[in-house]
Parts: C-alpha cells; sequence; structure tokens
C-alpha cells in the first residue's frame, strides 16, 4: 500500500521549522541573550517552573537535582530549537603545546654534551 503526500505541504513545514530557530534566536538577542550559553540559565528556570523540578547549585553552576527528566530533556529541546547545532560554529581543534621535533631536541642535547660525556655516552650503547 503506498501513501502519497502532498510534497508543498510538507516541505511548507520544513520551511518553516527551518526559519523557526533563527526568529527565535533573533527574538532572544533583543532580549540581550546572544548565546547558547547565556540562555541555559533561562531554560534551566523556565524548565523548572513548568515541570516542577527541583534545581541545585553545584561547582559547575544550577542544575537539575535530578537527571534525565522531563525539565532536563525540556531545556535541551527548547535550547536546541533555539540555537541548532548544525548552525553553531564547530569549536577549533586544539594547538599542540609540544611542537618541537624529538630528534632535534636530542641531537642538541647531545651536542651540548662535553667530549668526556660523550665518550661516556657512547661506552653505554
Amino acid at each position: 500500500m503506498t501513501k502519497s503526500f502532498n510534497r508543498t505541504a510538507v516541505y511548507a513545514v520544513f520551511n518553516l521549522a527551518d526559519n523557526s530557530s533563527a526568529s527565535f534566536t533573533e527574538k532572544l538577542l533583543a532580549e540581550g541573550i546572544a548565546s547558547r550559553a547565556e540562555a541555559t540559565p533561562f531554560a534551566m528556570e523556565w524548565a523548572a517552573e513548568k515541570y516542577e523540578a527541583k534545581l541545585k547549585d553545584g561547582q559547575r553552576g544550577m542544575t537539575f537535582v535530578k537527571r534525565n527528566t522531563d525539565a532536563e530533556r525540556a531545556m535541551n529541546r527548547v535550547l536546541s530549537v533555539c540555537y541548532p547545532k548544525a548552525d553553531a560554529p564547530k569549536p577549533k581543534s586544539p594547538k599542540r603545546a609540544n611542537k618541537t621535533d624529538a630528534v632535534a631536541k636530542l641531537v642538541k642535547a647531545y651536542t651540548a654534551l662535553t667530549a668526556v660525556e660523550k665518550r661516556r655516552f657512547l661506552k653505554a650503547i
């Protein structure tokens, strides 16, 4: 059994969903909330009020007393609608702290040895 779908209506829903995140973000920006990180505490308080969940202050800031609740899922859902991860800039890869060549470092250390230390080193090999 095959179903026929009104593609125009389906695409209209997709377009509405695609455009909605931008309008939500613009509305939050008008309120002075420029990022997902700034919106998180407000979304957390909203979800706690709506779902009657309790919040606590932890080491890393506010969190829900019980994890994986309807309130926490609602908070994450609202934030992902307002700030979709697809639109978020990708984090830059961390720069390596040690860019020196290990072999060059050993050669430099060897050349800094005195003649006696070099002979002792070669005997040990």
